[in-house]
């Protein structure tokens, strides 16, 4: 059971200026979404790295190159590089007032995450590789 507000949805009436045009919802969503996947993994990856922390040079490598680990630091690696650019996008947007420079952010943001999981995942392919 609900009880009823004075807050009418909608763009007139009450409360039409706290209305927005959903063009944050997707965004929203995957935000929330990429933090309940990250969460997990963190820990898991977390975990894996902690353990191989005191191991040789080759039982750490042996270790991260079996599959499942691997995968796991990959998915983090890409879900998290995803995450932080959007989080970057919108203090971008929010803060960043010339057109101009908003939209040279906008695209050295895309390329900086693009490059930063790249690297990262190529870096974990290389360890995981078999000699």
């Amino acid at each position: 059971m609900t009880s009823r507000t004075q807050f009418v949805s909608g763009r007139t009436g009450q409360g039409a200026a706290y209305v927005s045009d959903r063009s944050g919802s997707p965004h929203d969503k995957f935000m929330r979404r990429s933090s309940y996947a990250l969460a997990p993994l963190g820990l898991v990856v977390g975990w894996l790295l902690v353990s191989v922390s005191g191991k040789s040079f080759e039982a750490a490598r042996a270790e991260i190159g079996r599959p499942i680990p691997a995968l796991a630091i990959i998915a983090f690696i890409a879900i998290a590089c995803a995450h932080m650019r959007l989080g970057a996008e919108s203090v971008i947007i929010d803060y960043v007032h010339d057109p101009a420079l908003k939209e040279k952010a906008l695209v050295a943001n895309k390329w900086a995450s693009l490059a930063i999981a790249s690297v990262w995942t190529l870096a974990v392919l290389i360890i995981a590789a078999p000699k």
